[in-house]
């Protein structure tokens, strides 16, 4: 029987698995519990990106946690913090795409983008999702080359005339 993957062991495995020239497998999604994982982050980040706190309650596990926010346990963290986001950051706008799947993990790239005084932000990123009981349980996230705030911002501009 072969030993589970640690989360640091399952991002290098999804990340470099993404890229076709690794040689490495990464589940396809037409898998039925790899499918069901990938629809809760999609509705995951949607709650995001509208404000609508009470996704959490649809898509977190009463045991969640975010490891990259460890004041952030179960749905009523987020249900609270999501709307007070989307207000403070009415632009913001999270987009990722599903690098990879299985029946309990869900790897995913994103891109977080934001005005902050009158300045465009955005930080790129990987996020790894652990599904348990159709929901989820925990997150870990990692954006390279940035010093996170509180909510994931970095203090990082882009430079969109080039």
């Amino acid at each position: 029987m072969t030993e589970p993957l640690s989360p640091r062991a399952l991002f290098e495995r999804f990340d470099v698995g993404a890229r076709p020239e690794s040689g490495h497998f990464v589940a396809e999604l037409p898998l039925a519990e790899a499918e069901a994982g990938a629809r809760l982050v999609r509705r995951y980040f949607e709650m995001w990106n509208t404000g609508e706190g009470t996704v959490a309650d649809e898509v977190l596990d009463p045991r969640y946690v975010d490891h990259a926010q460890p004041d952030v346990i179960g749905p009523a963290a987020s249900r609270s913090i999501a709307p007070r986001f989307h207000q403070a950051h009415p632009d913001a706008r999270m987009t990722f795409e599903i690098v990879g799947a299985d029946a309990e993990y869900v790897a995913v790239r994103n891109t977080i983008r934001k005005t902050h005084d009158g300045e465009s932000i955005e930080v790129s990123g990987t996020a790894l999702f652990r599904i348990g009981g159709g929901r989820i349980v925990e997150q870990w996230s990692w954006y390279p080359g940035t010093k996170m705030g509180r909510f994931g911002w970095p203090k990082k501009k882009v430079d969109r005339a080039g």
